[in-house]
């Protein structure tokens, strides 16, 4: 099946950002002067209030969409987050808006400060080569929908405080939601349904690469006990939504069908919305 050998041929891929352990990170501040990069915090105001890196710059994921032009194009940029998933996701979504060179800060500032903690194993389901489709692009954005789905409906029966858990019924519902829309979107494109082993199934038995590869289940085996902490599930949820706000704003301009464009747009729009709602759940649960 062509979609598999396309999520397969990820593991060739050059990684499309570049990482940064903390040390590397400090001595690349220090051997740079300020003002030929940008240090991008991507955290929650309240988390930037607490401890900061000096000298950077505040843009919280939930608001990168809406004010990714404030990040110069033209000069590196290095981010970070408390442990390096949502500063992945800011990172991929800096790429796609044509930022040529990007670093993420691996752990976050809990590595900065010598903890040991690095996030969680990434799971970049909108990571595509260049020379992919469109319809295999709206395939892998399906087949992301449904797991983000899958992982929040797992997360709110698990979730011991109700507003929380209220709140990641809702999203999964949004999934759904968008799950349909983009199965239309194929159908235009192709005049074929989606085979529905691919949305829900493993693509292949063993060493299959994270991007792109992983279901629900599975990325939620891999990054357990990370996600027995609310506030890691909160900022994973985020990781993915910015993910998919990456994958629609970056393919939207390649739709040739004014209909499905305009759809990919709307769910764009959704994502932020998403993003700002996780936001602001991050604060209520971080108070």
């Amino acid at each position: 099946m062509m979609l598999i050998k396309l999520i397969n041929g990820i593991r060739q891929m050059q990684s499309h950002y570049e990482t940064l352990q903390p040390d590397a990170a400090k001595e690349y501040l220090e051997a740079h002067e300020e003002g030929d990069f940008t240090l991008l915090d991507v955290r929650e105001d309240w988390e930037y209030e607490e401890f900061r890196i000096p000298g950077a710059k505040h843009i919280p994921l939930s608001q990168l969409g809406d004010r990714v032009g404030e990040v110069p194009k033209d000069k590196p940029v290095l981010a970070y987050c408390r442990a390096g998933g949502r500063s992945a996701a800011a990172c991929s979504l800096l790429k796609g808006q044509e930022h040529s060179i990007v670093f993420n800060i691996m752990g976050g500032v809990d590595a900065w400060q010598g903890g040991s903690a690095i996030g969680p194993a990434t799971a970049g389901l909108a990571a595509i080569p260049d020379n992919a489709s469109i319809e295999d692009i709206i395939a892998v954005a399906c087949r992301m929908e449904v797991n983000l789905g899958k992982f929040y409906a797992v997360q709110a029966a698990q979730a011991e405080d109700p507003q929380t858990a209220d709140m990641l019924k809702k999203l999964a519902g949004f999934e759904e939601k968008h799950k349909n829309w983009l199965l239309i979107v194929y159908r235009q494109l192709t005049g074929q349904e989606l085979d529905s082993a691919f949305l829900t199934d493993s693509l292949a038995d063993g060493d299959l690469p994270l991007e792109g590869g992983l279901t629900a289940d599975e990325f939620m085996e891999l990054n357990q006990p990370w996600l027995d902490e609310p506030v890691s599930v909160v900022e994973t949820g985020m990781m993915f939504e910015a993910q998919a706000l990456d994958l629609y704003m970056r393919y939207a301009h390649k739709l040739e069908d004014q209909e499905s464009k305009d759809l990919l747009l709307k769910l764009a729009q959704e994502e932020k919305a998403h993003l700002k709602a996780l936001g602001t759940l991050l604060k209520r649960i971080g108070d």
